[in-house]
């Protein structure tokens, strides 16, 4: 099951619009592998209140991506998902160019089938698709 945590420091403060990162980034993964592949998928934040990013000055922010996805299907979309999150990163933090240092971190991991236990339980009034 596709799994992916942003964690990202909270001096980028709420104009860095992370859900909206978070939907660009579920958009993205659907157009790869597919509505079916998305049912489940949490796509979440964790924001970091204690953190030294850098050399430890207070300018520096930082956004880390880490997707893990599937094993199969991850050397066919590597290169261009590497380059489209990084991207997107990038277009969140246009704001904070000049004004902050910061660091933009993508971690693709694949994940085997006989690693991974899913269930997914559909309440009844949530219709799948």
């Amino acid at each position: 099951m596709i799994n992916v945590t942003v964690t990202y420091t909270d001096n980028l403060g709420p104009e860095a619009d992370i859900p909206e990162l978070l939907r660009r980034i579920a958009v993205r993964l659907e157009a790869d592998f597919g509505r079916e592949a998305m049912v489940g998928v949490c796509i979440g934040a964790v924001r970091l209140t204690d953190f030294v990013v850098g050399d430890g000055r207070p300018d520096w922010s930082s956004v880390a991506v880490m997707a893990r996805l599937p094993e199969d299907q991850l050397e066919a979309v590597r290169e261009p998902l590497f380059k489209d999150l990084t991207e997107m990163v990038e277009t969140q933090l246009t704001d904070f160019e000049g004004r902050r240092s910061s660091t933009v971190s993508i971690e693709l991991t694949p994940i085997a089938p006989q690693n991974v236990v899913v269930r997914n339980k559909i309440g009844r009034g949530s219709p799948i698709f």
